[in-house]
């Protein structure tokens, strides 16, 4: 009796070697998406399609639309039956807007940004408040519950997430 104990402890040992230990974690989850290139840098360019709107503002017969985390739509309203979308401001991390006068403030991740829209054609940065929003750095994915891969920010700033089959994460919620 003594003997199929112990050839059952061996055994039993032995086989529980051979299962996945938690180094060996594999599970789908998320890892952050780094923005390449200067996340500071705001930018006026060629109308873009609209796409994943966020919050507006009605002055001077122009529409100024925030496309979530992307920039700011410019659509002339001139004629409300056929409104023009004219321009598309650059300002990455973008979630809120407002304007006053001619100045438009816009979130740009973690800062304050304050543009001169008197000439469309020429918009420009007229301030920067630094670190305002340090919420805004994005270090865990919104509304998750699971695995996903630590944010490091010697990468940069995380413009999203993206599912992908993650070994060993250190970072659950």
């Amino acid at each position: 009796m003594k003997k199929l104990l112990f050839y059952c402890l061996i055994l039993s040992l032995a086989s529980s070697s051979c299962l996945p230990q938690e180094d060996d974690l594999v599970v789908m989850g998320l890892k952050p998406v780094y923005m390449n290139g200067d996340w500071k840098a705001i930018t006026s360019m060629s109308p873009q399609p609209l796409q994943n709107l966020g919050k507006f503002y009605y002055k001077d017969e122009m529409i100024f639309v925030s496309e979530t985390r992307q920039g700011i739509h410019i659509i002339d309203n001139t004629n409300p039956e056929n409104p023009q979308n004219v321009k598309f401001i650059a300002i990455p991390g973008v979630l809120d807007i407002a304007i006053k006068n001619n100045i438009l403030y816009a979130d740009n991740f973690t800062d304050l940004v304050a543009l001169n829209i008197a000439d469309l054609e020429n918009i420009e940065v007229v301030n920067r408040v630094e670190n305002l929003y340090p919420e805004h750095q994005n270090y865990y994915p919104a509304n998750f519950e699971g695995y996903f891969e630590c944010v490091d920010p010697e990468k940069g700033v995380v413009i999203g997430w993206e599912e992908v089959e993650l070994r060993n994460p250190q970072c659950r919620r």
